[in-house]
């Protein structure tokens, strides 16, 4: 988890700066934040019910891309209550793709730790079962 995060700090860090004070983050930042949030998020629940770390992460990229689209499509158009435009969309698509690369390193490296993790049990069954119990001496003469 400590790699997904470091991921998505530098993902951040390239696209946007964090809030500094008072200041408020742009629309872009936010398109971009959403994205990544609804997209892992989703990834992440997908993952725990399905144990299919492909199929978890495209299901999770795929949503942040319909919100996205549904968010421009309805919320700014439709209601009239944002500026509808594609750029926004965009952004919402880069934090979804980015969301789910980083879910899907994240499942990438919890299963090689779970691997890993097995290896280690059964190397560790694997030797007491060659272990020989030291003899006791009885004779001290």
């Amino acid at each position: 988890m400590r790699i997904t995060f470091f991921i998505l700090l530098i993902a951040v860090k390239m696209y946007g700066q964090p809030i500094i004070g008072t200041e408020r983050l742009d629309r872009n930042t936010l398109h971009v934040y959403a994205g990544m949030a609804i997209s892992a998020g989703i990834g992440a629940k997908i993952y725990c019910k399905t144990k299919m770390p492909f199929l978890s992460s495209v299901i999770g990229f795929a949503s942040g891309c319909f919100v996205g689209v549904g968010k421009e499509a309805i919320y700014d158009k439709m209601l009239k209550h944002g500026v509808c435009d594609n750029a926004d969309a965009y952004k919402t698509f880069w934090g979804a793709a980015v969301g789910a690369m980083c879910i899907r390193i994240g499942i990438n490296v919890k299963e090689k730790h779970d691997l890993e993790k097995e290896y280690f049990q059964q190397l560790g069954d694997s030797l007491r079962l060659y272990k020989v119990e030291p003899t006791t001496n009885t004779s001290n003469k």
